[in-house]
């Protein structure tokens, strides 16, 4: 089924393909063997493959890197801010953005001024740029309200291009 859907990615001109981890801890070596036959299949086609905390992987920050260093060569991590448990969150981005290819940077909830209750969305980002992840910085938010939704887009535009200006 992923080659399928691979197939119709590059015909679409797609860059990353990302199969996303189901909710039970699978077999190591079987996972990872998986995977290099999707990478391979994927080169051939001109798309790299990704992985990111769902499923299994989100309460483990040790999963994505051990999967890396078990496929080898050619699979990138996609950290999601959102996507690990409270306990996992801040270690599992350290270890996955020096990793990254890409990231969703995930806002829940947000306040007027950009506050964030869920997460501190700040430390989740600094995490990233301490570790040499320069973007791209996917943001992944939702609002039932259009308007406030798109509202809400620019703000978290504005308040990560404040914290690269400002990143040490």
């Amino acid at each position: 089924e992923y080659k399928r859907t691979m197939d119709a990615a590059a015909r679409l001109g797609v860059r990353w393909v990302r199969p996303l981890p189901g909710p039970k801890r699978p077999d190591l070596a079987q996972y990872a063997a998986a995977y290099r036959e999707l990478i391979d299949y994927g080169a051939s086609r001109g798309l790299g493959v990704l992985v990111e905390n769902f499923g299994w992987m989100q309460g483990d920050p040790d999963a994505i890197p051990a999967l890396i260093k078990a496929v080898g060569t050619g699979l990138r991590a996609q950290p999601d801010t959102g996507n690990w448990t409270d306990a996992a969150r801040y270690a599992g981005l350290a270890k996955a953005f020096p990793l990254a290819a890409s990231c969703d940077f995930k806002a829940k909830e947000l306040g007027r001024d950009g506050s964030h209750a869920a997460y501190d969305l700040k430390r989740c980002f600094q995490i990233g740029w301490d570790a040499g992840f320069r973007g791209p910085w996917c943001f992944e938010h939702q609002h039932a309200d259009f308007a406030q939704l798109l509202r809400e887009m620019k703000l978290l535009r504005d308040l990560l291009r404040g914290w690269m200006r400002t990143a040490k």
